[in-house]
Parts: structure tokens; sequence; C-alpha cells
């Protein structure tokens, strides 16, 4: 799930993405911290859930909600409304048909309760639906990895190590190529001859010398490779172009 953050107040828009990030293992968190950088964020993104200042300092936060509206994509994508003052909830339920509010100052509860909620709400609609592979490792175990969970895979020593968010599995007689072939996730893409990552967690990606590059994660310190062969895939597909 991505979600974007618009806030203006530097440590309240830091707080929310790093409790958003922390607290779930297959969550990426953008910020914004006025209309001009949440509008190019949302334009090159596919944000699943916003949370919105209703004042923000080049306008109002309820005319931007009232812009996402008017996307297609977003007709009917959650928002949250950050606010001090009760009353405008009930304008930016009627105009906007918010998912919920946050009244300031918040704590950790409160924004773990409606991201919570609203989780559970994706999972009745069908929206993620929980797709997993059954992969081989060692003495004859098979165990099931959730494709959402899985960071990156690397090839070595003819053996694939799954990275995921919670543990790291190694397979003797998995290869990359039939592993992507089964993966129904089409976030999870090859990045080079022995790199699978899920774009969901890049976080950055960095040049190393003309043709290769680094990619840094969110939710590890481990590092993915990215070989020119398959640069354009990968930021066609992080950048979702």
């Amino acid at each position: 799930m991505r979600v974007l953050v618009i806030e203006d107040e530097k440590v309240q828009r830091d707080n929310l993405v790093k409790i958003v990030e922390r607290s779930y293992i297959n969550t990426k968190a953008y910020s914004a911290a006025n209309i001009k950088e949440a509008k190019e964020i949302l334009t090159s993104k596919e944000i699943d859930l916003f949370f919105v200042d209703i004042n923000l300092p080049d306008g109002s936060g309820l005319e931007l909600a009232k812009n996402i509206r008017e996307i297609e994509r977003y007709e009917h994508t959650g928002i949250v409304f950050i606010t001090t003052q009760v009353i405008q909830i009930i304008d930016a339920f009627k105009s906007t048909h918010c998912y919920d509010f946050l009244i300031k100052p918040f704590n950790n509860n409160d924004i773990k309760t409606i991201i919570d909620t609203f989780y559970r709400k994706l999972g009745s609609n069908n929206m993620n639906k929980g797709n997993y592979l059954i992969v081989p490792i060692e003495n004859g175990v098979s165990v099931k990895v959730y494709e959402d969970e899985i960071i990156f895979v690397e090839y070595a020593s003819r053996k694939s190590i799954i990275h995921t968010a919670k543990n790291v599995f190694i397979c003797k007689s998995l290869t990359l190529t039939k592993l992507l072939n089964n993966c129904v996730n089409g976030n999870i893409i090859q990045s080079h001859k022995s790199y699978l990552i899920n774009v969901n967690y890049v976080d950055k990606i960095e040049k190393v010398y003309s043709k290769l590059y680094n990619i840094y994660f969110t939710n590890t310190e481990e590092i993915a490779q990215l070989s020119n062969s398959y640069k354009d895939l990968v930021y066609k597909k992080w950048c979702n172009e």
C-alpha cells in the first residue's frame, strides 16, 4: 500500500511517515509539505491512502481533496483529513466523502487505528488477495511466502535467497525465472541477472558506475543491484509510468 502524507508542519509530517513505515511492513509512505509537491507525487505514483492537512501554506487541503476526487483513479481512494478544528470536518465529509480524520494533537494509536481499519476494508474489498508462494527450503521443508512481503530475491551459489519483511529464506532448487513465473504480484520484477525486486519497497536507486546501480529498500539495510539491461523496466515500474 502507498500512503501520501500532505502536512506543512515538518515534525508532524515526519512523525506520520515514520509511524506508517515502521508499523506496516508492506507500506510505502510519501510526504509533501504543500499542494504543489502533493500534486507532483499523486500524479507520478498510485496512492492508496491520503493524509491531508486542511490548512496548507499554498491553499486549502479541502480544495486539494476535491481535485483528487476529480481524478478517475482516486474517485474512491481513502482520504484522511488532519485538522485542529472539528467544525471543518463536516464540510470535509460532505464535499469529498473523506474516509476519516485526525484531530491535532494526535498520537500513534490514532494513526494506527485508522490504518488498521483501512487495511481491513481493503481486505473485505478483495483489493489485497494475499497471494503466496510455496517455496522449498532445506531438509525437504517447504514454507509459505506471501508475495507482498518479498522485498527482493538474490540468486547466488545456485540458491535463491528470498528477503522478506520478516525473514530470509534460502531455496536450493528454485531459480529466479521459475520464481518470477510463479508470482502473481506484478510489482516483483527482475533488476539484474541475479536479482528480483519488489518495486513497492524501493526507496532509492544510486549509480555505482556506468552499467551498475545499487537499489536501497525500506524496512531493510540489505541492497540489490540494477543492471543497464533492466534499468528502463525498473524505472518505468517504480515510477508508475
